[in-house]
């Protein structure tokens, strides 16, 4: 009997860049049958997006085809993943893909600190590699890898020709995210400049990541822990969300009291929220409607047990709903 290959059909109801990044995430998890469907609907709408293109390459050719077969043993260090391997050495993160193949990692997105990488000998990772023994540095291990990564992609891009397929910073992000390398994408939304824009999905993802990398790092390094919840206050409260940011910042505190970003933005949180419960408490308390008022000030007493305003008028609302209530 034969078995029908399965088939893939692009998932409804996505905007033409929630596609990709959805292509991309699904590639980091190895599914390549829904990841091509979704390339190639992106692609109805982009014809000529050279990153739709070379991702499809990659599922459509054989490894064997696709790389020389002489290769370089490499040891992953603390932080890196196949994507960033891929942008160092082959000059393109968007070949983490066919990278894994030629690894046989069946999900790309999870590799570990101390796994061996075999990368493939192009011309680009020959000239990283000798890049590297010009400057002294292991080329066994991805520790230093960063140090020699800027330099040497600024002088790659001089020379790269415009046909090849370039990663953005937010493709680059969205890869991140979407491989679960949580401190990796903060570290690539820091080296961002102030012009660049999230849209929703992404600002969730960012600060899931943020927040994952402070839970992360809270037992080893409190001090940048408190960093990351700082950031992730910030970004939580660019979205209108005041009171989950305060308790990032909260969290922020006590892992470093001497982080006065923190206190500062605590501060003035909590007074603004303080002040906006009481006031639409107040309101609801004077139009009679005591259920509302009774929550906004026991929310208020959560964010600060010592208004005394709030517990005075809290009583009040309380008493009154009781005497409201015996009279029914």
């Amino acid at each position: 009997m034969v078995v029908a290959a399965p088939l893939f059909i692009p998932e409804p109801g996505l905007t033409v860049q929630q596609r990709l990044s959805k292509a991309i995430a699904l590639l980091s998890e190895g599914n390549a049958g829904q990841a091509e469907a979704e390339l190639r609907a992106y692609l109805g709408h982009k014809h000529r997006s050279k990153v739709a293109k070379t991702l499809l390459k990659q599922i459509s050719t054989p490894v064997a085809e696709y790389y020389p077969s002489d290769f370089v043993a490499i040891t992953l260090s603390n932080g890196e993943s196949l994507s960033t391997i891929a942008k160092q050495y082959l000059g393109d993160a968007l070949q983490f893909y066919a990278l894994a193949q030629y690894n046989n990692i069946a999900n790309p997105g999870k590799t570990t600190i101390g796994q061996v990488i075999h990368v493939p000998l192009t011309e680009e990772a020959q000239a990283f590699i000798d890049f590297k023994l010009d400057k002294g540095m292991d080329t066994s291990s991805t520790e230093q890898d960063h140090q020699a990564g800027s330099e040497f992609q600024q002088q790659v891009e001089k020379d790269q020709s415009p046909e090849v397929p370039t990663f953005t910073d937010i493709e680059q992000l969205r890869l991140l995210l979407g491989e679960g390398q949580h401190q990796q994408a903060v570290l690539a939304y820091e080296q961002t400049g102030p012009s660049f824009q999230l849209n929703g999905g992404d600002m969730q993802a960012l600060i899931a990541a943020y927040s994952q990398s402070a839970a992360d790092t809270s037992d080893s390094n409190p001090v940048l822990a408190s960093s990351y919840y700082q950031r992730t206050g910030n970004l939580i409260a660019s979205t209108g969300d005041n009171l989950l940011a305060l308790e990032m910042f909260n969290r922020s505190m006590q892992l470093d009291s001497a982080n006065e970003a923190s206190k500062r933005r605590y501060s003035s949180l909590k007074l603004e929220l303080t002040d906006a419960y009481h006031r639409d408490a107040s309101l609801a308390f004077r139009r009679q409607e005591l259920e509302k008022a009774i929550a906004l000030w026991q929310q208020l007493l959560t964010i600060d047990p010592d208004h005394i305003h709030a517990t005075n008028y809290l009583i009040q609302a309380q008493s009154l709903k009781d005497k409201l209530q015996r009279l029914e």
